[in-house]
């Protein structure tokens, strides 16, 4: 899946540079933008599964600076996925240049209990494009 977007002024750092810790916010950006894709954003998991989708693990590898007013895409997917676990592998470019590189790991939370439990089935499908 591909989810764009433009660098915006707050997103930089005093020389123009979008700061590395924007990164992470923008993976969260193109995992909402899938979940909606997917017919199952944050809302109606919260809701209907009874379920937070939580971050464990984030990785990222950068190679070239954006700047402000900079277009970019975000090339990702599913990497894995296991019956507690699940990851989303990201390349961030602009144009036919790569930007950064990154990882998250994800497992799923009952909210009234906030304990991890199995990935539910219906997310598991959704997640798996079936």
């Amino acid at each position: 899946m591909i989810y764009k977007r433009k660098v915006q002024f707050y997103e930089t750092d005093a020389q123009g540079v979008v700061h590395h810790s924007n990164y992470p916010r923008y993976f969260e950006e193109a995992r909402g933008y899938y979940l909606e894709k997917i017919g199952y954003p944050y809302e109606r998991v919260r809701e209907e599964l009874n379920t937070d989708i939580v971050l464990i693990e984030l990785q990222i590898s950068y190679k070239k600076p954006l700047y402000f007013g900079d277009n970019f895409e975000i090339s990702f997917g599913i990497s894995d996925m296991d019956k507690f676990f699940f990851s989303f592998e990201y390349s961030v470019s602009k144009g036919n240049t790569i930007i950064a590189t990154g990882k998250t790991r994800h497992a799923c939370l009952r909210i009234d209990t906030r304990k991890i439990i199995s990935i539910p089935d219906i997310l598991r499908s959704k997640l798996n494009g079936t």
